[in-house]
C-alpha cells in the first residue's frame, strides 16, 4: 500500500454503517467466544460515539479499511479522567504497522489536546505478542493485562 493513498479522518454519522460492517470482521478473528453481533446495538453505539467521543476512520481509495474509537472515562476508584480506547481495528487485508502507527499518533495527539492520559486496551486475543511489540515500539508502556477463562 502506498502511504499517500490512505487518509485518516474524523468519522461522520454517514460512516456508521460502513464502520459497523468493518468491525464485524473483528469477531471471527478472535479465538474466543465473545458472542454474536447485535447489528442494531453495534450501530447505535457507533453513532453514539461518533456524536459524543473520538472516532476516526482510515480510508484507502474511498473505502474505510480501519477505525478506532475512544471515550473519556474515569476509573472506579478516582476522579482522574482518561481517554480509553473502545475499539481499534484494521481490515486484515490492509493491516500494517504504518497504518497502526498513524492511528496511534492521531489517538495520542487527541489525548494531548484534551490534556488526558491515553489508555489503549486490546482484548481480541489474536497475535497478542505482535500487538504488544507494536505498542512498545511506539513508546507505550504495558501496565497490566486482560485474562480470560471459560471463553
Amino acid at each position: 500500500m502506498v502511504k499517500d493513498k490512505y487518509k485518516i479522518r474524523q468519522a461522520r454519522i454517514d460512516d456508521a454503517v460502513r464502520i459497523r460492517e468493518l468491525l464485524k470482521t473483528w469477531l471471527p478473528e478472535s479465538p474466543y467466544n465473545f458472542g454474536n453481533v447485535n447489528n442494531k446495538k453495534l450501530l447505535d453505539h457507533i453513532i453514539f460515539y461518533i456524536k459524543n467521543s473520538f472516532v476516526i476512520v482510515v480510508e484507502y481509495e474511498n473505502v474505510i479499511i480501519g477505525t478506532m474509537a475512544a471515550a473519556v472515562d474515569e476509573t472506579w476508584y478516582s476522579d482522574k479522567r482518561f481517554l480509553r480506547s473502545l475499539w481499534l481495528h484494521v481490515n486484515p487485508k490492509y493491516r500494517n504497522f504504518h497504518i497502526f502507527r498513524a492511528m496511534m499518533i492521531v489517538f495520542k495527539e487527541y489525548a494531548e489536546s484534551k490534556r488526558l492520559t491515553a489508555l489503549c486496551e486490546i482484548t481480541q486475543g489474536k497475535d497478542v505478542e505482535r500487538k504488544h511489540n507494536a505498542f512498545i515500539k511506539l513508546g507505550y508502556k504495558n501496565i497490566g493485562g486482560t485474562y480470560i477463562i471459560n471463553g
